[in-house]
């Protein structure tokens, strides 16, 4: 088998409003990790990279590159993107087969090893598979999402500590936030299976951690609150920020685009593919 292989994961866009660590929607943002000569854009990587240390867990033990689309530290599943591509790369070596990459049992072990070094199922099951899905620790879902949507992505210079911002949330919740939340992930995931966008809208009312996030953010509030005045079907903070990301009919962001500044305007495409060799 060549050693010149490579393997490309896309970003995420997790909890979309109330699916705290429970849904995950993949980014047409791609983190692509390899072995051989690094191609142009892409730097060789130590053990400490997240790619490099999920390739090791699954067997690999060569020296790796990388490239990527994605901001670190944004919001948009950087290192769930880096370790899905270094797990599967590992797998692809193994088996020397690149056409690996697509099968389920070989995705199971993908997104076995990079939940567990994540923490957060979501991430690494929208990076592994593609789409939308819905996660726990073992076992990943993939809904179906009926309109061609895009997703508008506002994303500021500044960066957010996942484990920091976690410490900022309530370690217990009410009753009526947890029932409001969970009224709120049925309605989204109908919404979105359906076409039905007033269900998607009020399903990424959240009531579990947003709110306690924007708070520290106040640009994504307000960028937030912009993409919600429009036209957005749906808007939401990306992960744990500072990154806001939105649903939009395709060919309906220039409002948008216009009203929304101190950070990157990206259009991107929901990814379908998931992880995949190249």
């Amino acid at each position: 088998m060549t050693s010149a292989l490579s393997v490309s994961a896309p970003g995420s866009s997790a909890n979309l409003g109330a699916g705290f660590d429970v849904l995950g929607l993949a980014v047409d943002l791609r983190a692509e990790v390899g072995l051989g000569d690094a191609p142009q854009g892409a730097q060789p990587i130590d053990e400490h990279h997240p790619a490099s240390i999920a390739y090791e867990r699954v067997g690999g033990s060569q020296q790796l590159w990388s490239r990527s689309q994605l901001p670190m530290g944004r919001g948009l599943g950087y290192s769930g993107a880096a370790r899905a591509a270094g797990a599967m790369l590992a797998v692809v070596e193994r088996e020397h087969s690149p056409a690996v990459s697509t099968e389920p049992a070989a995705r199971e072990e993908v997104f076995a090893v990079v939940a567990e070094l994540e923490g957060h199922p979501d991430n690494a099951g929208a990076s592994v598979y593609g789409g939308l899905i819905a996660a726990s620790k073992d076992r990943v879902a993939q809904l179906p999402i009926v309109h061609d949507w895009v997703l508008l992505v506002w994303i500021p210079d500044s960066t957010t500590s996942t484990d920091k911002s976690r410490t900022q949330l309530d370690a217990v919740v009410q009753r009526v936030d947890a029932v409001a939340n969970l009224a709120a992930i049925a309605h989204f995931v109908a919404g979105i299976s359906t076409g039905d966008e007033a269900l998607v809208r009020v399903g990424v009312n959240d009531r579990l951690h947003q709110t306690q996030r924007l708070a520290g953010v106040p640009g994504s509030a307000n960028a937030l609150k912009l993409m919600q005045e429009s036209g957005a079907i749906a808007a939401w903070l990306s992960g744990s920020g500072p990154t806001v990301a939105g649903f939009y009919r395709r060919g309906e962001t220039k409002a948008a685009e216009q009203l929304l500044v101190g950070g990157q305007i990206r259009i991107v495409d929901i990814d379908r593919h998931g992880v995949i060799s190249l």
